[in-house]
């Protein structure tokens, strides 16, 4: 039966949109990072420029991505129709293929996520969390109420929804 091999590469297509975002990341990160000065430059330092971006990076980037991005979710769909012909033993071998797909590459995939994480992290976090809230009170004499939610979240690790921007902090010194 091919359903079982078609979860199976599907887990395995995940694992591969992962590898391909992060080396996305990494070539942002290096981007980034040599075009913002860092805390021990100098403001007489020459202007620094970023590493060359090829048309092979500025193509062929996107256009992989959009490649495993169309064939995962083609075969999501297909793995979606061969379960809804409702038989019984194709759906238990589409659950199998998936499960084997996921046990063997299931910790390179989790394991991708967490470097992409910190990378994030490290290259877009600005603030120290040590640092006490400023919290602007519009002339109240108390701090406006925040949800039950967010306020078991440290601030430095809230999303800011009027700018967009993750604020996150690498590590916390507790």
């Amino acid at each position: 039966m091919k359903s079982p091999a078609l979860a199976f590469l599907f887990e395995y297509l995940k694992l591969l949109q992962a590898q391909h975002r992060h080396r996305q990341l990494s070539f942002r990160a290096k981007q980034i990072r040599s075009i913002c000065p860092s805390e021990s430059s100098t403001l007489l330092d020459e202007t620094k420029h970023g590493p060359e971006v090829s048309i092979a990076n500025r193509i062929g980037l996107p256009c992989i991505d959009a490649i495993i991005w169309i064939t995962s979710y083609n075969m999501g769909y297909l793995m979606m129709l061969t379960v809804m012909l409702y038989n019984g033993w194709i759906f238990i071998s589409v659950i199998i293929g998936s499960g084997i797909g996921y046990f063997i590459f299931g910790q390179s995939f989790m394991k991708i996520n967490l470097q992409n994480c910190q990378l994030i992290r490290s290259t877009f976090c600005m603030r120290n969390c040590s640092e006490p809230d400023e919290v602007p009170r519009d002339g109240e004499s108390t701090p406006a109420i925040e949800s039950a939610s967010a306020s078991n979240i440290p601030s430095c690790h809230r999303i800011d929804t009027e700018t967009s921007v993750i604020v996150h902090n690498v590590e916390e010194d507790t």
